[in-house]
């Protein structure tokens, strides 16, 4: 009851709506875009030119497989700092400064 004198008082809330303030069938959705147009029947249009198109490559004699099996050996890397990173930079400064024509 308190609620209904405060929203009367004090107006709406301005945040944004967002799935977590509606009720439990509000879905706002992420700006997906409708595949088609409704007519004036009721039905639904689906247009060609809006449904995705995959483009699939043919991997016939590929080496690779889709995911690192968990009997992997671990790698062990040393963690990159600053000083490792500027040392990376002046070392191909410096190749590419002396391979380029001058």
């Amino acid at each position: 009851m308190l609620k209904l004198f405060r929203g009367a008082l004090m107006g709406a809330r301005r945040d944004p709506m967002t799935s977590k303030r509606g009720n439990k069938s509000f879905y706002k959705g992420r700006g997906g875009r409708p595949m088609g147009v409704p007519t004036k029947r009721g039905g639904y249009l689906i247009l060609q030119n809006r449904i995705p198109q995959i483009v699939v490559p043919d991997l016939t004699g590929f080496q690779l497989k889709p995911y690192v099996s968990l009997k992997a050996p671990k790698v062990e890397t040393k963690e990159l700092t600053g000083e490792d990173l500027l040392e990376m930079v002046d070392d191909t400064v410096t190749e590419v400064t002396a391979t380029s024509p001058s």
